[in-house]
C-alpha cells in the first residue's frame, strides 16, 4: 500500500493527512495551531497527530504554504534587488510603486532593449550592469532580471542572468522565467516578489525536510503552486511566487476530490475567513490578469477567489446601535483560552454575576503573543508597555487589564498592540457556538456557554435566541458573497459597478421586508463546503439558491487532501505575429517564453510554434517533477477589421501547448 501526506498551513489551523493512492482515501489526519512566526513549528505539531507506523510508508508529501502570501500581505521578505533593462525610468518611478516596485533609487536600470516584435534595438551596457551588481551584492539576498520586451525574446535576460551569477554568486531569476504577462510593471514586480522569496521559500523547505527526516519520512517533496497543480520542491525553490494563494488552490482540488464534482462553487470557510471560488471541467477559475495581494500586483496567473472576514474564529460583538455583529475581526475562541488558562473561567463567573451593562462587550480578553523589541522601529507608549507587562503573566479580561493598567475599560487602547502582532483578543466566537450545541468539544465548553450567557444578556436576548440570530447572520453573510461573487465574474468588467447597486436586491431575496416585490437568484452548480464549520452554514445556503449541498465527510481536511492528490500542469503559450508594411505581409515574429523566431511563411512558423510549444511544455512538467505527461494543444488566431471593413486581418496566432501529469506512475507502486 502506497501512501502520501498532504499538509496545509492554514491562517489559523495546519493540517496533515495520510493519504492512500490506491484506495483514494483518507486514514489518518492531524490538526494543529499555526505558527505564523514559524511555520515549520504548526507543520510539525499536526505530523506528530499521525499514527507513527504509517508514516514508514510514505511515497510522497506534499505541502500548500501561506508563506509567500503572508510576506505580500506584510510587506516582508528578504533582500531582492530588482534589474531593468531597457525600461523608461518616469514610468517606473512614477507608476512603479502601484505594484509594489520600490523606490527607483533601489532600482539598477541599464539601456538596451528588444522591440515589439522580439528584433534587436541596441545592446545593453554589460559593462554598466557589472558594477552596478558589484557595488550592492553585499547588502543581497537574490537578484530578479526584467527586460521591457523580454516578454518577445527573452535573450537579453538570460544574458544578464549569466553575468550576475558569475560576479555575485547569487541566486538569478528573470521575468520570462516567472510570467508570461506583457505589463512590464506586472513582470517586473513579478520577478522582484520572487527574488525576495527565494531565500524564504530554501529556509522552509530545508526546515520540512529536516522535520520530515526527524520523523522517519524521507519521500520526495512537492509544493502547491496558486492554481491548485503541483512543483518539485527544486522547482519552487527557483519559482516561489508560484505560490502565491497556494493554500485556498489546495482547498479546491480537495474540494473536487472529495466531492467527486468537476463543475461546483467551493465555499472554504476557515478560522478568519471564508474563501469562495469556481472550478470548471476540473480546474479551478484563474485570475485574468495576475495576483494582486498586499501592495503586489503580479503576472502571476493563480486561483480567482472572493475573501470575506467571515469564519469559526470570528469575533461575535455588538455595535453602537446595539445590532449582533460577526467579525471581520478574528479572536481566539474564549473555549479555546480556557482550555488552555483555567483561571479564565473564574473571570467568565464573576463578570455573569454582575450582570453589569457596559457599552463595550465585557466577555472580552486579551492574550500576550511575543514582546514588542521584535518590532523594529516603533515607538510604543508607557501604556502600551505596560499592557504587554501585565499580560506576560497570564490572559486578562477587558475589565481586570484595564485596572491592572491604571485606566477604565472605555479607554484602553489595545489597537496598535493587536495590529503588530504582539497580543491577541479573545472573544465569543461560532466555534464556541459550536461547543454550546455539541458540534464540537476539543476545548472548555463551559467557557464557551459562559461567554455567550454574558453577551446575551447585554442584547436582551437567552442565549438560544442569540445562538439562532448568529446562524442567520452567518448563513445570509456566505449567500449574498456566493451571489456577489458569481454576478462579478459573469459581469463585464465596466458593469462591475453596478455590483453595489444591488446589493438591496440580494438581500430581498434572503430577508425581504417587502410584500410588493421579491427577488430570486438560482444556480445550477452545486455547492461543496470545506472547512471545519462549514456544515452548520452551508444547507441553509443551498436551498436558498436552489441547489445541492455538499459536505464531503473529510471536509474539515480538505485542504490538505488537495495538497495530495493534486496533479502537475504545465502550459506554454507560443505566439505567431505578422509583419506588416504596405505591401501586406513580410514575414511572421514567433515567441515563446524561451525563444524568438522568425519566418519568412506561415506554414513555417506554425510548424516552429507547434514544436516548441510541445517541446518547452514537457520540459517545465519534467522540472516540476512530472512523469507520464499528456500533451493537449490548441491554437486559435486573433483577427480585426480594416478600417474599411472589407477585409480581416490577422493580429496574431496563439499555439497552447498543456501537459498533465502525476509526480510517479501507479506501475510504480507494485
Amino acid at each position: 500500500m502506497r501512501l502520501g501526506i498532504g499538509i496545509d498551513t492554514g491562517g489559523t489551523y495546519t493540517d496533515a493527512v495520510v493519504y492512500c493512492f490506491e484506495n483514494q482515501k483518507v486514514i489518518a489526519s492531524g490538526k494543529a495551531l499555526t505558527t505564523k512566526y514559524n511555520l515549520v513549528e504548526g507543520i510539525i505539531s499536526s505530523l506528530k497527530q499521525l499514527p507513527g507506523e504509517l508514516l514508514t510508508n510514505i511515497c510522497l508529501v506534499s505541502l500548500s504554504t501561506t508563506l509567500a502570501t503572508n510576506t505580500c500581505v506584510e510587506d516582508k521578505g528578504s533582500r531582492g534587488q530588482l534589474v531593468l533593462i531597457g525600461y523608461d525610468k518616469e514610468i517606473v518611478e512614477r507608476i512603479g510603486p502601484e505594484y509594489g516596485l520600490p523606490d527607483i533609487k533601489d532600482i539598477i536600470m541599464i539601456p538596451g532593449s528588444h522591440g515589439q516584435q522580439g528584433q534587436i534595438v541596441s545592446e545593453p551596457g554589460w559593462d554598466e550592469l557589472v558594477k552596478a551588481v558589484m557595488d550592492c551584492k553585499s547588502r543581497v539576498d537574490a537578484f530578479g532580471v526584467a527586460e521591457y520586451w523580454g516578454i518577445r525574446n527573452p535573450d537579453f535576460e538570460r544574458a544578464a542572468k549569466e553575468i550576475i551569477r558569475k560576479s555575485t554568486g547569487l541566486p538569478v531569476v528573470c521575468a520570462h522565467e516567472t510570467t508570461m504577462e506583457v505589463n512590464s510593471l506586472r513582470r517586473a514586480a513579478t520577478v522582484l516578489l520572487n527574488a525576495r522569496l527565494i531565500p524564504l521559500t530554501d529556509e522552509l523547505i530545508k526546515a520540512v525536510k529536516a522535520g520530515l527526516r526527524e520523523m522517519g519520512v524521507k519521500s520526495p517533496l512537492m509544493i502547491v503552486r496558486g492554481d491548485g497543480s503541483l512543483m518539485s520542491e527544486e522547482f519552487a525553490r527557483e519559482h516561489p511566487v508560484e505560490t502565491l494563494l497556494s493554500g485556498p488552490a489546495a482547498s479546491v482540488v480537495g474540494g473536487m476530490k472529495l466531492s467527486g464534482k468537476e463543475n461546483c462553487i467551493i465555499v472554504d470557510m476557515g478560522g478568519t475567513t471564508s474563501d469562495i471560488a469556481v472550478a470548471r471541467h476540473g480546474r479551478p477559475a484563474l485570475v485574468k490578469e495576475g495576483v494582486e495581494i498586499g501592495e503586489w500586483r503580479t503576472g502571476t496567473h493563480a486561483i480567482e477567489l472572493k475573501t470575506i472576514g467571515l469564519g469559526g474564529d470570528s469575533l461575535v460583538s455588538f455595535n453602537r446601535a446595539e445590532k449582533l455583529i460577526i467579525g471581520p475581526q478574528r479572536a481566539v475562541p474564549l473555549s479555546w483560552l480556557g482550555y488552555r488558562w483555567p483561571c479564565v473561567v473564574k473571570e467568565l463567573r464573576r463578570i455573569y454575576g454582575t450582570g453589569r451593562k457596559s457599552s463595550i462587550s465585557l466577555g472580552e480578553f486579551f492574550i500576550f503573543l511575543k514582546e514588542p523589541a521584535g518590532v523594529k522601529n516603533a515607538y510604543f507608549t508607557a501604556e502600551e508597555e505596560r499592557i504587554v507587562d501585565v499580560l506576560k503573566e497570564e490572559p486578562r479580561s477587558i475589565e481586570d487589564l484595564a485596572h491592572a493598567v491604571g485606566t477604565k475599560p472605555y479607554f484602553i487602547n489595545t489597537q496598535r498592540l493587536e495590529s503588530l502582532g504582539l497580543i491577541a483578543r479573545a472573544g465569543f466566537t461560532p466555534t464556541d457556538v459550536m461547543h454550546i450545541n455539541g458540534e464540537f468539544s476539543a476545548w472548555d465548553v463551559e467557557c464557551a456557554r459562559l461567554g455567550g450567557e454574558i453577551l446575551a444578556q447585554r442584547l436582551g436576548f437567552s442565549l438560544k435566541e442569540m445562538m439562532v440570530c448568529i446562524n442567520h447572520i452567518m448563513v445570509k453573510r456566505l449567500f449574498s458573497a456566493i451571489i456577489q461573487y458569481l454576478l462579478e465574474r459573469n459581469w463585464k468588467r465596466s458593469e462591475k459597478q453596478k455590483i453595489n447597486d444591488i446589493a438591496k436586491i440580494v438581500d430581498m431575496s434572503f430577508d425581504n421586508p417587502y410584500d410588493e416585490i421579491k427577488s430570486f437568484f438560482t444556480t445550477s452548480m452545486p455547492i461543496v463546503g470545506i472547512g471545519a464549520p462549514v456544515h452548520l452554514y452551508l444547507e441553509p445556503v443551498a436551498r436558498a439558491l436552489g441547489t445541492q449541498a455538499i459536505v464531503p465527510s473529510e471536509a474539515g481536511v480538505a485542504n490538505a487532501v488537495g495538497a495530495i492528490t493534486g496533479s502537475i500542469i504545465s502550459e506554454e503559450m507560443v505566439f505567431i505575429r505578422p509583419n506588416y508594411d504596405v505591401s501586406g505581409i513580410t514575414g511572421y515574429s514567433c515567441h515563446s517564453s524561451r525563444n524568438y523566431f522568425e519566418a519568412k511563411d506561415y506554414n513555417a512558423a506554425l510548424f516552429w510554434a507547434k514544436q516548441e510549444a510541445v517541446k518547452n511544455a514537457k520540459e517545465q512538467a519534467a522540472m516540476m517533477g512530472a512523469l507520464d505527461v499528456n500533451i493537449e494543444m490548441q491554437s486559435y488566431d486573433r483577427r480585426g477589421d480594416t478600417k474599411e471593413g472589407r477585409e480581416v486581418l490577422l493580429l496574431e496566432t496563439v499555439v497552447t501547448a498543456r501537459g498533465v501529469g502525476r509526480v510517479f506512475s501507479f506501475k510504480d507502486m507494485n
